[in-house]
């Protein structure tokens, strides 16, 4: 629980600053609706005018109240506890028998996380702020004090647009009425803070919604980004270090994390396995811009579940109507979580194994990248899994995941 002892004595450093974030709104709601809307709109200017700002205000900032609530009510989502996976197919019921495709290491264990003794989903990652595998973990949002994952995405998407027009609403009344606030004798100090503060908050609120509308796109996350600007990162290092006319001092400059950018799924092959390698940066979990809109908002944020005739242009439209206005997209999101339970239950009735709980919570992968992988397959541009020749089935162990927070 999110306001246990627990959880608020491991937090507390981080939860300062949401309240800092509030103080920082009280005052601005002072400023803006006092010193400004009573002050000198209301009083000076025209009540209508003065009113509709006051009726602006509060109702973004009664948007910006009920999604920042269900971002922590709600979750970031989290990921059942796996037990291993049946790598020698030994059919035992406590094991999660053999996908047919799955991601691992290099010798094509599955990750395995320490912390929550559980085997790793793919883009799912260890979160000690709320102490479990968040299902496609995003990024842990300092301002409003809780991790992002695929069940409050939506939700911090909307909150970001409610605090981008609350802010766009103070700049467009502060621009208007700053003449009138200086030909009173001087200007109210008020203005420049609310200059600075909204024109700061618009920079930086619109930049990283514009970024977030790119990964809702091509269906990527912050944690997807961070990893492919470390490989840039390492080879631009490892470039530097091949250059001769390199500066001594560079040379010997620590070095930053290591990212070749190198995955691996393990895959079923004729009557075997077989681990094929791909890169970070080739996305295989975009479904394409229609599908990946349509899943945001209708199919719980996951993207797989629903069958073609689903994805039609008219839900597509429906999709960017309900993501824009305020309010209506909870229902369709509270749907979409039920609808990953129904689908729970009605696979483990139907099929009565773990692989069924396994596949419903887990990402698909596109089709281009299941024609990448079938192109290597008959190229031969595989391995084969080093468990089959290294380990024994007495001690099969998987790869932990060593970058779980």
């Amino acid at each position: 629980m999110i306001w246990s002892k627990e959880y608020l004595k491991k937090n507390y450093i981080k939860l300062l600053v949401p309240i800092c974030v509030v103080l920082v709104l009280a005052y601005l709601n002072y400023a803006i609706n006092y010193a400004v809307g009573y002050k000198l709109v209301y009083v000076h200017h025209s009540h209508a005018v003065a009113i509709i700002l006051w009726v602006l205000l509060g109702f973004f900032q009664l948007e910006l109240l009920v999604y920042w609530v269900l971002i922590f009510l709600v979750g970031p989502g989290k990921s059942p506890v796996f037990p291993p996976i049946d790598l020698y197919s030994e059919n035992n019921k406590g094991l999660i028998p053999l996908p047919d495709l799955f991601f691992c290491d290099e010798k094509g264990f599955p990750y395995y996380c320490s912390n929550s003794n559980s085997i790793k989903l793919e883009r799912s990652f260890f979160s000690k702020d709320v102490g479990y595998n968040v299902i496609k973990f995003d990024h842990y949002c300092i301002w409003i004090g809780q991790p992002i994952g695929q069940d409050n995405y939506l939700f911090f998407m909307k909150f970001m647009m409610g605090f981008l027009a609350f802010f766009i609403i103070v700049l467009i009344y502060c621009a208007r009425f700053t003449r009138e606030s200086i030909q009173q004798g001087e200007i109210d100090h008020n203005f420049i803070a609310l200059f600075v503060m909204s024109g700061f908050w618009i920079i930086m609120i619109g930049c990283l919604f514009g970024i977030h509308l790119r990964y809702v796109s091509i269906n990527m996350t912050t944690l997807d980004e961070i990893t492919i600007n470390q490989r840039k990162r390492y080879n631009r290092w490892k470039d530097a270090r091949k250059n001769p006319n390199m500066p001594s001092w560079m040379k010997t400059k620590h070095p930053p994390r290591k990212e070749t950018g190198k995955r691996y799924v393990n895959v079923k092959h004729k009557t075997g396995r077989a681990i094929v390698r791909y890169y970070i940066d080739e996305r295989p979990f975009d479904m394409g811009f229609r599908r990946n809109w349509i899943n945001l908002v209708f199919n719980g944020n996951r993207n797989h579940g629903k069958d073609d005739e689903f994805y039609t242009l008219w839900r597509l439209a429906a999709a960017f109507v309900v993501f824009i206005i305020p309010f209506i997209d909870i229902p369709f999101s509270f749907r979409g979580k039920l609808q990953v339970k129904d689908d729970v239950e009605q696979e483990l009735h139907e099929q009565e194994n773990l692989l069924a709980k396994y596949t419903v919570y887990s990402s698909v992968v596109n089709d281009k990248f299941m024609n990448m992988i079938d192109e290597k397959l008959k190229k031969n541009s595989y391995s084969a899994p080093g468990y089959l020749v290294e380990t024994t089935p007495q001690n099969n162990q998987s790869t932990i995941d060593k970058d779980s927070i």
